[in-house]
């Protein structure tokens, strides 16, 4: 009964969202909700890692579900189905997905304890947050058109951290030997 009740809510806030959005175009909530950062080599100039990130606010999920359903046509009950798993989803972890480029030596992005790459979520409070998922999304047309940072080399990743109260200000740092890049947000 919990759960239900849980989701119930999270559906009406992303329905409120989406009607609170409605003035705003995708691409405009897309803009405020994505982050991009680059780390180079200092001798060579190549690019160890290319990144963007989006976070899945309210209203990035009710934006996403709104051109989601538009573009894969959904009917009626398979467009409640899909607001249901969003909701689901935005009741359970913060979710950021995660667009990267990075060298074949360097493109190991994973939950396992020897992936190259390791990320993490940092609050206002100074709390340190570690994924709780991180799982490889293959990259269609449909992807391409909700994150059009992502292009033919790109790898795309929904990357889930507990759900925890974030703060005014909060920050996702990607790590690695090679260095790290951090991507800063401040709630809307």
């Amino acid at each position: 009964m919990g759960r239900r009740v849980a989701i119930a809510l999270a559906a009406l806030s992303l329905a409120i969202a989406a009607a609170a959005h409605g003035a705003k175009g995708y691409r405009s909530v897309l803009s405020g909700a994505t982050r991009s950062g680059k780390l180079y080599s200092a001798m060579t100039w190549d690019a160890k890692i290319i990144w963007h990130a989006t976070f899945m606010d309210d209203e990035m999920r009710a934006a996403y579900g709104a051109r989601a359903i538009r573009l894969k046509h959904m009917d009626d009950g398979e467009a409640a189905a899909f607001l249901d798993d969003e909701a689901y989803r935005q009741s359970r972890a913060w979710e950021f997905y995660i667009g990267m480029y990075a060298k074949k030596d360097y493109k190991e992005f994973s939950m396992d304890s020897d992936s190259f790459w390791k990320i993490g979520l940092a609050t206002e409070s100074g709390g340190e947050l570690k994924p709780i998922s991180i799982e490889p999304i293959p990259v269609s047309p449909f992807e391409r058109e909700m994150f059009p940072y992502l292009d033919r080399w790109s790898r795309l990743y929904r990357v889930s951290f507990p759900k925890v109260p974030l703060g005014e200000r909060f920050s996702l740092t990607m790590m690695s030997v090679v260095g790290e890049s951090t991507l800063t947000w401040h709630s809307r």
